[in-house]
This record gives structure tokens, sequence and C-alpha cells, in this order.
């Protein structure tokens, strides 16, 4: 099986070290059975996933042009023969636009973890960078149907691109979100943007850490999009937000 994972801007927008990075780490997750590939996006959005603690807001229409590049990314993986399609970020950009485009599986991080959590029936928090999308969170997870397992949304407080330089200030913060979700009783860290793992930290890591388990979001994307190949399913069937 063969599936392309696409980082969420285009050539440059990351700082070169940390677009190599996340390369890598998209490809990591390559298996004998699975074949992971890495690619940009294919053009500059303006949107700006390499945050910063002044980054100035982006322009109005990043959010739907980087989910047009995401969507146009995903017709030419299905041309090149690939089986399934994986944006990176917990933002899954672009995978609502794709599913009505291509025929291949597309799945989203976020949407991977928050239907692992419902599998799992237990209750879990979501952990960001920083504090203002708690509303969005809760309202995904009720989209997706798992409202009312989700506890907390908690968040580091640490810009991403500051993060190599912080690694152990990061640990201790998330350690400080697992203890204030375990407090609001959560079980599990159910979703976790990916600068804090499996970029900076692995999910293995971070749970020895905080004594809760972690999922890894880049894991349940592929798990998922491997089961969607696998079973034979029309992704059609993928539905997400579920409406009736």
């Amino acid at each position: 099986m063969r599936i392309l994972c696409m980082l969420p801007a285009g050539r440059g927008v990351y700082p070169a070290e940390a677009e190599e990075r996340r390369l890598d780490v998209m490809r990591s997750y390559s298996t004998p059975a699975t074949q992971v590939d890495a690619d940009y996006m294919p053009d500059i959005s303006g949107f700006q996933p390499w945050g910063t603690a002044d980054r100035g807001a982006p322009p109005p229409d990043a959010a739907a042009r980087a989910a047009e590049l995401s969507a146009r990314r995903a017709v030419q993986a299905e041309r090149e023969g690939y089986d399934a399609f994986c944006p990176f970020g917990t933002l899954d950009v672009g995978v609502r636009e794709a599913r009505k485009l291509v025929k291949i599986p597309v799945v989203g991080q976020t949407e991977a973890c928050l239907l692992f959590c419902g599998l799992l029936d237990r209750r879990f928090a979501w952990v960001t960078y920083m504090p203002g999308s708690e509303e969005r969170n809760f309202d995904w997870a009720r989209e997706a149907g798992v409202g009312h397992l989700m506890v907390a949304s908690t968040s580091i407080g640490i810009p991403n691109s500051e993060f190599p330089q912080r690694r152990v200030e990061l640990l201790e913060h998330f350690v400080g979100c697992a203890g204030e979700a375990r407090g609001k009783g959560a079980e599990l860290m159910g979703v976790v943007a990916m600068s804090i793992c499996p970029t900076e930290y692995s999910a293995n890591d971070l749970s020895a850490a905080c004594g809760m388990p972690v999922l890894d979001a880049m894991a349940c994307q592929i798990a998922m999009a491997e089961w969607w190949h696998r079973t034979g399913l029309p992704p059609s069937l993928l539905r997400y937000p579920r409406t009736e």
C-alpha cells in the first residue's frame, strides 16, 4: 500500500530544519507493508503552521486556500497511484474538500484520533499549542460523535516555533496539561498537536512522563487509512462531521 502525506504548507514556509524534520517524521511511518511518502502543499496558501508568539492574523482567505490546495494534491496523488491521502497536522486541512474529488481514502489526523477515542470508549482530553481553540475542539468532538467522551481542552502555552529550544519546558507543560485533564476525569490524552507528538516527543515518552496513555495522531491516521484501503469499503462511508 502507498500513502501520500502532505505538509500543510508550501515549500519554504517552515524554516528548513523544521520542514525537513516533519518530512522525515511522515516517512518514518513506513513499514514493509505500507510505503509512506511525504510532499509539500503545491503552493503557498497564506496559512502559517509555524507559530510564533507575535504572528499577525493570516489573510482572510488563507484557510479556504489551504483546503483548496490540499484537495488539489489529493487529486494528483490519486492520479499518481497512491492508495490514500493523509494531510499532516491536526487541522485536517482540506480533508472534507478532497473527499468530494477523489475515490481513495482521505484521512485527517484529528478525525482519526477522535474515532479511535470512540473505539476505546474512554474519557479523553485535547492538547493544543496555545489557548483559544477550546470551543472549536469541543465542537469537533461532538461532530465526530464523541462529544460525550471529551472532558477537557488544554494548551501548552508555548508557540510551536519555540519547542526545539524549550523541549524540557514543553514536557513539563504537557505533564501539567495531563494533570489538569486527569482532574476533569480524563483517562486518555486523545488529541495531541503534531509538533508536540511525534515531532518533539513520541507518544510513549509522553505517556511515561505523565502516567496516562497518549494517542499518536500520525499513527492513528495511517492505521485508519490502511484499514479503509484493506477492507475495500468505499471511502464514501467516511462521513465527518457525523450528520443524520
